[in-house]
């Protein structure tokens, strides 16, 4: 597989990475991701898939898939992986850091979405642009499909619960869908652990947060006051490098 650099209109991804890189995090408005129209229904197909994600066994109320591609420094293919192994260090992720997690694969469906693929396409450029990501190093593209699921009496919390850093040194967190029940999944950024700067909270699909490691952030917990479950989906768009063995 090889990406073309993404054609979105009205964007200077240029201007856009010298901001991500002075503040540490980007807010990215949808509609970078809808100039299409079909993209609205290719949208729509993406958001259903969310309902066929099995649940994730590190964690309550939660369902999540995992796939990831692999970028060599000498080819400008990507390849997708056949392990779908996932670690994080214990440095960067105080629950459930220091394990491998394995997940299901994403769905096909979902995976070549045309919408996906440019959403894809579009995060891999941006990324590489940084002064960040070094290309001349075997890369890993981790695509995280996670649905938080909560009812009255139980809330959904994302891992870590609160403020940290991510392994990655670049991650992109899509909005894929909220369901108007749903109260918090606000995200929350911040220079050190106790000093909480900005309040962000994402409501429509496919508005996008951008991080690296230069801020800390947190997702608060999802709930609802309603009796039938309430959700927030997200893509995870993650850039790091490969293990060497």
């Amino acid at each position: 597989m090889t990406f073309v650099l993404s054609k979105m209109s009205g964007f200077s991804i240029e201007e856009k990475v010298h901001e991500f890189e002075s503040k540490g995090f980007l807010e990215i408005s949808n509609d970078i991701f809808l100039q299409e129209e079909e993209n609205h229904s290719l949208l729509t197909q993406a958001q259903l898939d969310y309902y066929n994600l099995e649940n994730d066994a590190y964690g309550e109320c939660r369902a999540r898939s995992y796939s990831r591609y692999i970028k060599y420094a000498d080819s400008p293919d990507y390849i997708l992986d056949n392990s779908n192994d996932y670690f994080q260090s214990k440095e960067y992720n105080y629950d459930d850091g220091g394990k491998v997690r394995q997940f299901n694969s994403i769905n096909d469906s979902f995976l070549y979405n045309p919408l996906i693929q440019d959403i894809l396409r579009f995060d891999t450029e941006f990324a590489f642009k940084t002064n960040i990501i070094d290309t001349s190093k075997d890369l890993i593209i981790g695509l995280h499909q996670v649905r938080y699921k909560a009812t009255k009496e139980r809330p959904s919390f994302s891992s870590p619960i609160w403020l940290h850093k991510d392994d990655e040194p670049v991650v992109f967190l899509h909005l894929m869908n909220l369901s108007n029940t749903a109260i918090g999944g606000d995200n929350l950024i911040a220079n050190s652990p106790r000093e909480i700067n900005q309040f962000i909270s994402l409501k429509e699909p496919l508005e996008t947060l951008v991080f690296g490691q230069k801020v800390f952030h947190a997702v608060t917990p999802l709930g609802t006051e309603c009796s039938t479950e309430a959700f927030r989906d997200i893509l995870l768009v993650t850039f790091s490098y490969k293990e060497t063995k």
